[in-house]
């Protein structure tokens, strides 16, 4: 299912990722398969879009700049979590705090931002509730996203 976004609203998401999403770093997570034949980066950016849409289309009121940037980094842990020893055994509880490590290092994120990367995988993290709704947003396109990606991307 493709979210259409009209060209004003691809314009703004575009603008919103300018400088986050071209890094060299965010560029690597193309290299890392995240579900089925897509890449951890597409991933990031399915779940940013459809962030940005849901908060555009029900009208909820969230920061967009802080949306889609924490929607891109939700996943910035920069590893393989399907060829890997240790992590991967528990990667679905430990990746949020790797991806909020890696990412506090690369970029200035102010506190919603960090709860959308810690919290994205709420129920499964307990400790790490989304407690802004953009943390909220991103938790449920981030299901919506890998459920789709998943079940049709093979």
């Amino acid at each position: 299912m493709a979210l259409h976004l009209s060209p004003a609203e691809a314009r703004r998401f575009s603008l919103l990722l300018q400088g986050w999403s071209d890094t060299e770093q965010a560029q690597q997570m193309r290299q890392y398969c995240q579900h089925g034949r897509i890449s951890t980066y597409d991933h990031c950016i399915s779940v940013a879009r459809t962030s940005f849409w849901l908060n555009r289309r029900l009208h909820l009121g969230g920061d967009e700049a802080i949306l889609v940037r924490g929607a891109f980094l939700h996943d910035f842990y920069l590893y393989d979590w399907h060829d890997c020893s240790d992590i991967c055994r528990w990667h679905g509880f430990v990746h949020p705090a790797i991806a909020l490590r890696n990412a506090d290092a690369r970029y200035a994120l102010n506190d919603r931002e960090r709860n959308i990367i810690a919290s994205h995988m709420w129920p499964l993290t307990l400790r790490h509730v989304p407690r802004c709704r953009e943390a909220a947003v991103v938790c449920l396109s981030d299901k919506t996203c890998s459920l789709r990606e998943t079940l049709f991307c093979r």
